[in-house]
């Protein structure tokens, strides 16, 4: 069962378009989900990070925003214990392609989605600073990353 839902959510994600109904679409069967494997499904939002066309970064990260307010909202904690543990690389994969294929304005509205999450309480105020310090060194076209063990050893 595993194999055949990941093929089906990477199919989704696949055809994942800038579209709102499109971003509803693939955050629906990502929901679909919540109960049965939650981290399976964030897993294969963050492996579809880095294998995705350059155009669908932002929409899968709206997929990806759609499916943690929703489910915190309506479900519980399952998609933001099985985000959690992935974001920041998945972030810092998204914002250096944003910069690969000259798209620096998108790591912008990457940090605008960082901010909604702190702002509505999605997560910790802490985890959200942790995230935007990830990805500070994509800010203005630079691929200078901060590595990610240096920013999450703060909290030791």
């Amino acid at each position: 069962m595993d194999n055949t839902f990941v093929k089906n959510l990477r199919d989704v994600f696949l055809v994942t378009e800038s579209t709102p109904s499109s971003i509803q679409v693939s955050a629906a069967a990502m929901m679909r989900y919540y109960d049965n494997n939650p981290a399976l499904a964030a897993s294969t939002w963050s492996t579809s990070i880095s294998s995705c066309r350059a155009d669908q970064l932002l929409s899968l990260l709206y997929v990806a925003n759609e499916v943690l307010q929703t489910s915190k909202r309506n479900r519980g904690n399952k998609f933001l214990e099985s985000f959690s543990p992935l974001l920041a690389s998945a972030l810092q994969t998204m914002c250096r392609r944003c910069i690969d294929y000259d798209q620096p304005a998108s790591v912008e509205k990457v940090r605008r989605t960082i901010k909604i999450w702190g702002d509505r309480r999605v997560f910790s105020l802490r985890f959200v600073n942790e995230l935007l310090d990830c990805i500070e060194g994509y800010r203005n076209g630079n691929s200078n990353k901060t590595p990610i063990t240096a920013i999450f050893k703060k909290r030791s």
